[in-house]
């Protein structure tokens, strides 16, 4: 914005040139009605009568003109305070809490509209919009993320014994997984205590309630981790007829899970078996209050051959990177994703070689639930030696 004394030496400079202009057009007429009035007896009433005619006949084009400018103008001046107004919004939160709720919604809705042209997408997009800010106060995301899993047919001594071992059921699994959870507002009751509860499930149904986070009465919905422990009908009674002190020993030693959070690694206070699962709690000194934690499992254990492994992403999770190894001279796998609707769960985001899929999301964050499915299953020659074995 220019300073008023500024204006005024402008403002002086522009008057005199004015000035100038109309002098000239002055000079022209008085030499054009000379040499008109000598050559064909051309008179000031003609000269007037040609000035008015030629005034009316421009007046209109000049009329129609300003009102065109005008609205050009005021459409592009409008735009771009309109502009300069989203910017200022977007780029200061602190002035959008000036606004209501609702005016905030219309905000934003108006934003995406403005982005996408198919009106479902925006409803679409809008929907889910609502959903975060709806659950601000308990939401949360994973700004990294890491899973390692490794799958073998070579079992450590500790499980000599547990039932179904000798019959070749089972292949052995070692997962490691490394993630950042950040509370946007509030905080969910599985990370917000010391005493932090990881859950071993039995069955598909109670470990998708513990996912979904959708049943309170679940222990499972209170943990902060959930795997499928698929395990033979006399595994499940051989764990049953343990003591407390006999299940917890068997969990450790077929297990051996690691627990850290922030650093700070857990302690093993308790092994509860459960209907429909495992869930064992760990007590963990680690600052609660904090709205960002860093968070590292490692353990190991048992799996059925012919079953799935699946790996979802519960929360909003930026740039996964999941590692699934087998051994694929005994073992036949596959792998279905559902990472997103685009390439990425595709080609372009996982390679498969020498019994490796390597998923790898880079720059974009994925939303839940979305995840990876693989199936495991035994070799079909391996089979055919297992069943000489046994005749």
């Amino acid at each position: 914005m220019k300073k008023p004394d500024k204006d005024k030496k402008l403002h002086m400079t522009t008057l005199p040139a004015t000035l100038v202009l109309i002098l000239i057009a002055l000079l022209l007429v008085f030499v054009g009605y000379v040499y008109l009035s000598l050559k064909s007896n051309y008179t000031i009433d003609d000269l007037i009568d040609d000035i008015v005619g030629n005034l009316i006949g421009v007046m209109g084009a000049f009329l129609l003109f300003d009102i065109i400018y005008n609205k050009l103008t005021q459409d592009e001046y409008a735009r771009n305070v309109s502009q300069e107004i989203t910017k200022t919004l977007m780029g200061d939160p602190e002035t959008l809490d000036a606004f209501n709720e609702e005016d905030k919604h219309n905000f934003l809705v108006s934003t995406i509209r403005s982005m996408m042209n198919d009106e479902d997408a925006v409803e679409m997009v809008v929907g889910n919009m609502d959903q975060y800010m709806e659950y601000a106060h308990v939401s949360r995301i994973r700004p990294h993320f890491s899973y390692v899993i490794t799958l073998t047919t070579e079992f450590p001594t500790d499980y000599d014994g547990f039932p179904g071992m000798e019959e070749d059921k089972y292949f052995y699994v070692q997962e490691n997984l490394n993630y950042g959870v950040k509370y946007l507002s509030g905080k969910y009751e599985n990370l917000s205590s010391n005493e932090v509860k990881i859950g071993f499930s039995f069955d598909k149904m109670s470990l998708d309630v513990g996912l979904l986070e959708s049943d309170e009465k679940s222990e499972f919905s209170k943990c902060i981790f959930n795997e499928s422990l698929e395990i033979t009908p006399e595994a499940i009674r051989y764990l049953r007829d343990l003591s407390k002190e006999e299940l917890r020993k068997k969990y450790e030693e077929l297990f051996t899970a690691v627990l850290k959070i922030d650093n700070k690694q857990g302690e093993l206070i308790k092994v509860d078996l459960r209907s429909d699962g495992i869930v064992a709690t760990y007590d963990v000194d680690y600052d609660t209050s904090a709205n960002e934690h860093s968070v590292r499992l490692i353990f190991h254990m048992p799996k059925l051959w012919d079953s799935i492994f699946e790996v979802t992403l519960v929360d909003p999770t930026r740039e996964p990177k999941i590692t699934f190894d087998y051994m694929p001279g005994k073992m036949d796998v596959k792998m279905y994703s559902y990472l997103t609707k685009g390439s990425e769960s595709n080609d372009g985001a996982y390679e498969q070689q020498n019994g490796l899929f390597d998923v790898s999301v880079k720059g974009k964050w994925l939303y839940p639930k979305s995840g990876i499915v693989f199936t495991v299953k035994k070799k079909p020659h391996q089979i055919k030696q297992q069943d000489k074995a046994e005749a």
